[in-house]
């Protein structure tokens, strides 16, 4: 049975993206990238806005500071475009996670599964996640001072606080999901869940998910750290290491669950595995064949089911690019390039 907390989320991503939230197939990539490009469209809608309330309460000249700011010396318009995108992105794909694993475990989930599943849905723990960023972002960039007047720095506020809080959305959606697989390794396996695929659904949200925020954590990062901050409070400029905070939240998050809900799936699928061959241990006992033909077919069946799994799902070196790309990314924005 679907969880409560999921009601109102499920309303929302039916109107939004198109989804009954009654199958487990994810958007389509084509949504998907509307989305995305939605999220840049939020983003220029929010400078425009932004520059007609300031050309109307300070003139001119200040609402040109603003978007010089919003645009070029900060680049907030695509590092909160590529956030704004991600969420959505997320928001409307996120119901993929529990129905496949629902689908292929079928009344044999764990409670620790429901216990991570609430929290993955809760809107109550999202604000809390969003509004400890939303606090902790304000006291930073307030105490580094964006060189704008009282308005344009207002506005400026107000968009790295929502990148944070789209940031801690994401971030806690691909912990949760994590955490739900993780559940499911106590679970013993009655049938082939490898022979459809069944739990393959959950890769594509889990990769578009960390590339789009290691995308953005880069944009805001190299934007943020290397913008013209007046740094006038008695802080001075020591708070500037504050803001590489994304970069070393994004370390463990992401590098953890990019690779474990991979981990975990080969398990799983591996598991199923053993219980094909098993089974057709048992159906091969009343066939006219040899011991030797036999056993050389299931260790054949063995060997290329194992072969496919792990080219399939194999941690390869293709995504060592992730990790370092944060490397890089502090490296660059601590030594100047």
């Amino acid at each position: 049975m679907q969880s409560k907390h999921s009601t109102i989320p499920s309303l929302i991503r039916h109107k939004l993206c198109g989804t009954s939230g009654c199958n487990n197939r994810p958007p389509s990539p084509f949504r998907l990238m509307l989305l995305l490009f939605c999220g840049f469209a939020i983003s220029l809608i929010y400078s425009g806005l932004g520059v007609i309330i300031i050309w109307y309460f300070d003139g001119q000249h200040e609402a040109q500071r603003f978007f010089a700011a919003y645009t070029t010396s900060f680049r907030s318009i695509i590092s909160l475009g590529i956030i704004l995108g991600t969420a959505l992105v997320v928001c409307c794909s996120q119901h993929v996670i529990p129905e496949t694993i629902e689908a292929a475990f079928q009344g044999r989930l764990t409670s620790d599964y429901f216990y991570y599943k609430h929290r993955f849905w809760s809107p109550k723990i999202t604000a809390w996640f969003c509004g400890e960023m939303i606090v902790w972002s304000f006291a930073v960039f307030a105490y580094c001072e964006f060189p704008l007047f009282n308005l344009g720095q207002d506005l400026m506020l107000t968009a790295v606080c929502a990148e944070f809080a789209l940031a801690a959305y994401v971030g806690r959606k691909l912990m949760y999901t994590g955490m739900m697989l993780h559940s499911l390794l106590p679970i013993t396996i009655r049938r082939n869940l490898f022979r459809k695929r069944e739990l393959d659904a959950i890769n594509p949200y889990v990769h578009v998910a960390s590339t789009l925020t290691i995308i953005w954590v880069y944009v805001h990062v190299t934007g943020y750290y290397a913008g013209p901050f007046k740094y006038s409070s008695w802080f001075g400029e020591t708070i500037r290491l504050f803001l590489l905070l994304p970069a070393i939240l994004a370390v463990p998050v992401l590098l953890i669950f990019n690779f474990y809900p991979r981990a975990v799936l080969r398990k799983l699928y591996s598991q199923s595995i053993d219980f094909e061959i098993k089974r057709l241990k048992r159906a091969l006992r009343s066939a006219k064949l040899t011991a030797y033909e036999k056993k050389s077919y299931l260790i054949e069946l063995d060997k290329m089911s194992r072969d496919e799994l792990r080219y399939s799902l194999q941690l390869a070196l293709s995504d060592l690019p992730i990790g370092i790309t944060i490397v890089v990314m502090v490296l660059q924005t601590v030594l100047g390039k």
